[in-house]
């Protein structure tokens, strides 16, 4: 069912062009210039504003095929504009080549791109759209350029001497070009079943169609405003498509949004304000003009009675038509008032008694009967009627000069001009040409929609300088959700990392406690086992004290973040303190086999430092060089000036750490994983933490060295200066 309401909207407008030229009585006239100005030029300009937004909004994404869709709107959007804005009588009060040249490139350049975007790359190629769109601005530029400034080469263009005709190659390239994209984008869908590419070779079928209507068909005939409908048609279902496909890769910018809405609204209410504006700029020059127009012609027409004073009913005023002066009469009557082109005398029955509305016409041809009975029967109740006619209008029996607006007066005539005598007697038709209407209304349009257009231009600027301050202003506050967020997620990492860490790390501890126990509970008073119950209260013992420790690095991080935990310095002679700190762990590397060595630069200066703090940082860095070093293996603690610093350096040829680990093992919980996710080193996390605090709070700086399987060598500073 969609199939063939899809091939219906296809063929149905081909069809309509086929019965029209068939039957051309079907196809109706439907002259309605100022209508085509409006609809012409707001659609064009919203058709532009919108494929832009959507050509902008879906960015490079998108496939430059579908981006050329827009483009090509964004083209004819912009060229038919320029069709619309010199529609005659609108904007200027005369025939522009622009109007005809306008209307050709619409649908040439509009196919061209259509036909460029059936060969166009298969992925998005951000350089091929900016090629493109530079070709595209240029070309508009250059044709605007020739609008305004040459607009004789166009003039030109259509003047040439062709066989066949200008108008009749551009039609036949025209054509082809869509036939051929057409074809194109519907081989494009068979492969990729994408909708858009099947709009695009559907939409290529309307306007092949539309070409026809604008080129083979009568200028306001309802076949010629086919192609009107189905330019606007398209652009609705394609910029919708566009914006449907690519919904989901738009990003939402306020000021964006706001632009392209705004400046739609504000072209249609300075449309709106103009139209206004010139009803009644219009409107009150034709109000002054039928006023000085109806007292000229009553005073023609008291001068006439007066000039026929046999003339006082309807019987001797037909009988003055026959007399020897009645022509001079009115012949003298129509010189003297220059401003009157025409006129023409009928008694009150309709009868014309003398006309000029005829060339060659005498006082004994018939003239032309009243051009508009309802005003004439008005005018004979003592009163006078206008009909105003509008540019190219047909008055029966005149030919104006131009294509201006005429007033037609129709005033009453009285027995020697003389109101007080009773009935008119008869009608006096003039017919006044009024240039200055038709120049009012287009001066007046155009100052209309410079007006409207600077004033809502302005207040539209205004506008989108605040929506960009709260567009930044709701991207920043986004930002800042975002970090929240993120940090949110760390947070809750963090929550999660200790929660495992009190879990599992402080678990092991105090399962290690309690079976220690329960062991001297059960050997406590057992001859058989007189030795055990102190070896299990040392390692009781031990547990505890890793435990504590655990908890004395948790609280020292947490004092060290929340800046509760600060040094106290004191000069501190490196080589004893290390020295102090290496010996703890002398029976450990008997006992696993290790070599243990303490190297230090002689006369080292005295150092500003906590002593505590630097001694636990050596105590957690060699801890862990005895947990990764196997046995046989090497740990080293050095010591060594560095200009304004000294440096302590553990050295191991263990396990060694992936460089990617590098900067964050100093981080609060993290340990070094396998491709699994499992740890491959032992801790909470929080020992070189507590290095990287606690060095950084006496102004020095940690680092790491390492590779896999070659070993560690964990640096850290102090400054001589006490940081």
């Amino acid at each position: 069912m969609k199939r063939l309401a899809v091939y219906l909207a296809l063929v149905l407008p081909a069809l309509s062009l086929a019965l029209w030229s068939r039957a051309p009585g079907l196809d109706p006239l439907l002259a309605a210039p100022i209508f085509h100005f409006y609809i012409v030029t707001f659609a064009t300009f919203a058709a532009t504003v919108v494929s832009l937004f959507v050509f902008i909004s879906a960015g490079e994404t998108a496939l430059p095929r579908h981006l050329l869709l827009a483009m090509a709107f964004a083209w004819m959007g912009g060229v038919f504009l320029m069709h619309g804005a010199h529609t005659p009588g609108a904007l200027i009060g005369h025939f522009h080549p622009a109007l005809t040249v306008s209307s050709w490139l619409t649908l040439f350049g509009g196919g061209v791109l259509f036909l460029v975007g059936a060969f166009a790359p298969n992925q998005p190629d951000a350089r091929f759209l900016r090629v493109t769109a530079l070709a595209v601005v240029t070309a508009y530029a250059l044709y605007l350029a020739t609008v305004f400034l040459a607009p004789g080469v166009l003039g030109a263009l259509m003047g040439l001497s062709l066989t066949p005709k200008v108008a009749d190659i551009v039609f036949v390239i025209t054509g082809a070009i869509w036939v051929v994209s057409g074809v194109r984008h519907f081989q494009i869908y068979r492969k990729t079943r994408n909708f858009v590419d099947a709009l695009m070779a559907f939409e290529a079928g309307w306007f092949a169609t539309a070409t026809a209507s604008m080129f083979r068909y009568e200028l306001w005939r309802a076949s010629w405003w086919l192609y009107h409908a189905l330019l606007l048609a398209g652009f609705l279902i394609a910029i919708l498509a566009l914006w449907r496909a690519y919904e989901q890769v738009r990003t939402f910018h306020l000021t964006r949004y706001y632009g392209a809405s705004s400046l739609i609204v504000t072209a249609a209410l300075a449309l709106l304000a103009a139209d206004q504006y010139t009803n009644i700029v219009f409107n009150n020059l034709r109000d002054q003009i039928e006023a000085d127009t109806a007292s000229l012609s009553q005073h023609l027409a008291n001068q006439l009675a007066a000039d026929l004073p046999e003339a006082t009913s309807v019987e001797t005023l037909r009988a003055a038509k026959d007399g020897a002066i009645f022509g001079d009469v009115m012949g003298d009557a129509l010189r003297d008032v220059g401003s009157l082109q025409a006129l023409s005398l009928y008694d009150m029955t309709g009868l014309a008694l003398y006309s000029n509305m005829r060339v060659g016409a005498t006082p004994n041809e018939i003239a032309p009967p009243p051009d508009d009975m309802d005003a004439f029967q008005q005018t004979l109740l003592g009163t006078a009627t206008f009909q105003l006619m509008e540019p190219g209008a047909v008055l029966p029996g005149y030919t104006p000069s131009d294509e201006v607006h005429l007033l037609e007066t129709y005033v009453p005539f009285w027995p020697a001009g003389d109101p007080r005598t009773g009935q008119p007697i008869g009608v006096l038709a003039t017919v006044r040409e009024s240039p200055e209407l038709t120049r009012a209304r287009v001066v007046s349009r155009g100052a209309g929609l410079a007006l409207s257009g600077l004033s809502l231009g302005a207040l539209f600027s205004v506008l989108l300088i605040i929506v960009r301050r709260a567009d930044q202003l709701i991207m920043h506050r986004t930002r800042e959700l975002e970090r929240a967020y993120t940090d949110l997620r760390q947070a809750e990492g963090l929550r999660d990392d200790l929660t495992r860490m009190i879990v599992h790390d402080l678990r092991n501890p105090l399962t290690a406690i309690t079976a220690n126990l329960d062991l001297i509970g059960k050997t406590l008073h057992n001859p058989a086992y007189p030795d055990a119950p102190p070896r299990f209260l040392t390692g009781a013992r031990a547990a505890g004290q890793r435990m504590t420790g655990m908890i004395d690095d948790l609280l020292d991080v947490s004092k060290f973040e929340a800046g509760e935990l600060r040094p106290v310095l004191t000069p501190v002679y490196l080589p004893t303190l290390l020295n102090e700190k290496i010996e703890a762990f002398r029976p450990l590397a008997e006992k696993e086999g290790k070599t243990l060595r303490v190297r230090a630069a002689t006369e080292l200066p005295l150092v500003p430092a906590d002593a505590g703090l630097v001694g636990r940082v050596v105590e957690n860095l060699v801890s862990n060089a005895f947990k990764y070093t196997d046995s046989g293996g090497t740990i080293e603690v050095s010591v060594e000036p560095g200009g304004p610093v000294v440096f302590v350096r553990v050295t191991d040829d263990g396990q060694g750490i992936p460089l990617e680990y590098h900067a964050r093992i100093f981080d609060k919980f993290v340990q070094v994983t396998d491709s699994s996710g499992i740890p491959l080193r032992k801790g909470t996390g929080l020992g070189l933490a507590f290095c990287r605090l606690a060095v950084a709070a006496h102004g020095g700086q940690i680092r790491v060295e390492s590779a896999p399987g070659q070993g560690s060598v964990f640096t850290f500073s102090l400054p001589l200066n006490g940081g």
